[in-house]
């Protein structure tokens, strides 16, 4: 990104406020924020609960180092670096004093505007391994990314215009890509064991189902597997159960397509399987506590 100045990356590094837009909104579901690792890693721990579920984070390591706990395992990250994880996955980190760097958070309505990016979301090994957590070195790139994320910053301190979500989607979409590439060359995993290749494996086969409603028994037939073994792999390693995932899992994209304003919600409810409008109805408002119309009504008022 040729002629774009990093003048001072420690004044970044160690911004003292969430920047956020007016249109983005955590509790709505449209939401992107950057602040500093530092900061973050000084946040309450409440700040890091299922209450975030559907919330993806970036971290950026530009000097220093940090250290993260994945169940029983611990590993440390050192700069230039970068690490990849849904906001509920990691429940503590700590940072070294000399840290400098951001974390990037973002929901899931928010990147998924389209169908494309939806799945991007959905199967990169970013953000959707179970058995570790995704971070590497980026030196040949180091450049490119702190520009993307000055980019980013400068948008999100700029006033509110039409164009600003769209702005700021490709410029975290860039930055993805760019980590997608560099991670096809380096990996740091952790010990994969059978139950987490379970959940792996219904999670990946549910996403190329999802508009088909179909039964439990039909992924386990698929799989060669009987429901209780399903139901203690996700019990071990999301501490829910695999009907609850994939209702949420579910949910989270009709409300995406929800968002995008271009369908009916008789459409909408036809692409997901359902093949009356008031079974659709009942779903979501069993999910959400809302129907769809109302959730609507929510995002345009």
């Amino acid at each position: 990104m040729e002629g774009i100045k990093i003048s001072n990356v420690k004044e970044f590094a160690q911004m003292k406020e969430f920047l956020t837009k007016p249109f983005l909104d955590l509790k709505n579901k449209q939401f992107l924020s950057l602040h500093s690792l530092k900061k973050i890693s000084d946040t309450e721990r409440a700040f890091f609960t299922s209450k975030n579920v559907g919330a993806y984070t970036v971290h950026f390591y530009t000097r220093g180092q940090g250290m993260y706990k994945l169940g029983n395992q611990e590993t440390v990250v050192e700069s230039p670096a970068l690490l990849f994880s849904p906001l509920d996955r990691i429940k503590h980190f700590t940072t070294s004093n000399d840290c400098e760097g951001f974390v990037l958070i973002f929901s899931e309505v928010f990147f998924s505007k389209t169908s494309m990016k939806s799945f991007f979301l959905h199967h990169t090994q970013l953000f959707n391994s179970l058995d570790k957590i995704v971070f590497f070195k980026i030196e040949d790139r180091f450049d490119d990314v702190l520009n993307l994320f000055q980019l980013i910053i400068n948008e999100l301190r700029r006033p509110y215009s039409e164009i600003q979500e769209q702005i700021l989607l490709n410029y975290v979409f860039s930055m993805l890509l760019i980590s997608e590439e560099l991670h096809k060359h380096e990996r740091v995993t952790f010990r994969t064991d059978k139950d987490i290749k379970i959940v792996r494996d219904f999670k990946l086969l549910y996403n190329k189902e999802l508009n088909k409603r179909q039964s439990l028994k039909f992924f386990c037939d698929k799989m060669d597997l009987n429901l209780n073994t399903l139901e203690r792999a996700f019990k071990k390693n999301e501490n829910t159960t695999p009907k609850k995932w994939a209702n949420k899992r579910l949910v989270s994209e009709i409300q995406i397509e929800l968002n995008r304003m271009d369908s009916s919600i008789g459409e909408i409810a036809f692409k997901f399987g359902f093949s009356e409008v008031t079974n659709f109805t009942k779903f979501f408002k069993g999910q959400t506590g809302i129907t769809p119309k109302q959730f609507r009504e929510r995002l345009q008022g």
